[in-house]
């Protein structure tokens, strides 16, 4: 399937060029691609390592990241005593196109995330960026945004949206912070969209024990997870 991605404006076409969104699988962190599948143990012995794991596998390769899309800079001004007492930050973008920053990174006041658990700005903001493309997918999808996870950032943490993308291509990025003064170059990794046909019919949980050939079943897939190292993508009996 197609995901299209255009710019909001006729000058943000030069920050698509530079900076264009890529298939998660072509931006795996390094720690994931210098990784050994299994490694020698300190016990001579054989170990699996998160490689392995399909799980991580397919969250780190599924969907698309967006990288940003421009330098960003965030600084704490402390006082003798080393409390914050000012915050100042920079979009570098602003200066290409000509533009107020707050077109580009606005924000939502402490009462709008009242009880979250979030590192805000000093005078309580969350502040979120403006995406500067509109994305278009096919009729029924959605698309889940999160943080790069794997990715292992020290610097924010974009919080998680769903957004019904048939029906809305506009985007922004709350994120919170992690550190007090930090740098943000074009091109890193900035959230990760994952795509998915929307269901259309309630979700029903259901709770009951499970029959003889259900038990079974687990049996034989712990059997061949624990003596083959056969997970859910290997082993025989799918």
């Amino acid at each position: 399937m197609d995901i299209t991605f255009i710019p909001n404006q006729p000058n943000y076409e030069h920050i698509l060029r530079m900076h264009p969104p890529v298939l998660a699988n072509r931006y795996l962190p390094d720690w994931y691609k210098n990784m050994e599948r299994t490694i020698i143990r300190d016990d001579g012995l054989t170990g699996k390592t998160a490689k392995k794991c399909p799980a991580i596998q397919d969250t780190l390769t599924e969907g698309f990241i967006i990288p940003m899309w421009s330098k960003f800079e965030f600084a704490s001004v402390k006082d003798e005593n080393g409390y914050i007492v000012n915050q100042n930050w920079n979009f570098f973008m602003i200066n290409a196109v000509s533009e107020d920053i707050e077109k580009h990174l606005s924000s939502h006041t402490q009462y709008q995330v009242e009880g979250m658990d979030i590192n805000l700005t000093i005078d309580n903001r969350l502040l979120k960026m403006t995406l500067p493309y509109k994305i278009i997918v096919p009729e029924g999808y959605n698309i889940k945004y999160s943080d790069p996870f794997y990715h292992f950032r020290k610097d924010i943490r974009c919080l998680t949206g769903i957004v019904e993308a048939d029906k809305w291509g506009h985007v922004t990025l709350p994120f919170e912070l992690l550190q007090d003064d930090f740098t943000i170059e074009a091109g890193q990794p900035l959230v990760h969209g994952l795509i998915y046909k929307r269901e259309e019919e309630p979700l029903n949980i259901i709770t009951r024990n499970g029959t003889d050939e259900e038990y079974k079943k687990i049996s034989d897939e712990h059997f061949e997870l624990f003596t083959n190292d056969k997970n859910y993508r290997t082993r025989k009996n799918k």
